[in-house]
């Protein structure tokens, strides 16, 4: 089914409007573990231009600022970018489709997206876009997830759906794979595809402790807008049922302190020739 691109981009902008509070709280910190990689991946220093796109709370633009860059952060959802104003005032933030970025060719040192690949209905356009308003010689970084069986918040979720058999909800438009770019020669392909030189894509693995299953669900539901959404279509009856699930399969990652969960991700990024004129 192909996907119509402006009803995603309508429902991604919805729902992270709905979730910005609890995405900053319970889901930011699992999309941190990956800035200092991506932002030293980036060359990110003092004095850079730097744009970070779906930029969500503002998390990545705040670090990028704190090495001394000069940051703006773009985000599709309004209700994200009023939250990482009001947390990092020193921030520029616009609300911005990063199909059409509202900056000039070669506008930035930098670009960087913080696990906002996997969200781009055309992606394909939107690597354009980025490498457009970056500087020749410039560096792109990007980094999205493994796929789900390293990757413990996305598998858990994803195999309590399937366990529970339920639909995918109907207010999600259909023909989007969202791990599409969870397989790395996809992800390498597609920054080469956007002309970029010296592509890598570097795996990295972690873990994130979580004190209970609790933590777990907020994380989940409050983070994931495209997976969680299928839960979130159910009642109440069935929804406890997917905790029950998610529960006894998070059980397999307890430690001595709670649940050690497993965190994969990987880390692309590519440099914009130094010769482009665009």
């Amino acid at each position: 089914m192909a996907l119509d691109v402006r009803a995603f981009t309508a429902f991604e902008r919805a729902a992270h409007d709905r979730i910005a509070t609890a995405y900053a709280k319970h889901f930011a910190p699992l999309t941190a573990l990956a800035l200092k990689p991506l932002l030293d991946v980036a060359q990110i220093t003092e004095g850079r231009q730097v744009l970070d796109v779906a930029t969500g709370p503002g998390v990545a633009a705040a670090a990028a600022q704190a090495r001394g860059a000069a940051v703006t952060g773009v985000d599709v959802a309004p209700g994200m970018v009023a939250l990482a104003q009001r947390a990092y005032p020193k921030v520029e933030f616009k609300v911005a489709e990063v199909v059409a970025l509202p900056f000039p060719d070669s506008a930035f040192d930098a670009v960087l997206c913080n696990f906002g690949l996997g969200h781009f209905p055309a992606p394909e356009v939107a690597l354009a876009e980025c490498v457009r308003v970056l500087a020749p010689g410039g560096v792109l970084a990007f980094s999205w997830w493994d796929q789900p069986v390293r990757q413990r918040v996305q598998g858990l979720f994803r195999e309590a759906i399937a366990e529970l058999g339920l639909p995918p909800p109907p207010e999600v438009p259909q023909g989007h794979d969202t791990m599409r770019f969870s397989d790395p020669e996809a992800f390498a392909g597609l920054l080469r595809g956007a002309a970029l030189e010296g592509v890598q894509v570097v795996a990295h693995r972690t873990t994130y402790s979580m004190p209970n299953v609790e933590a777990l669900w907020q994380a989940g539901m409050g983070g994931m807008a495209v997976t969680a959404a299928a839960i979130a279509a159910q009642d109440a009856a069935t929804q406890s049922q997917a905790r029950e699930v998610i529960a006894r399969r998070a059980e397999a990652h307890r430690g001595p302190q709670g649940l050690e969960i497993p965190i994969a991700y990987f880390i692309g990024a590519g440099q914009k020739p130094s010769t482009s004129t665009s």
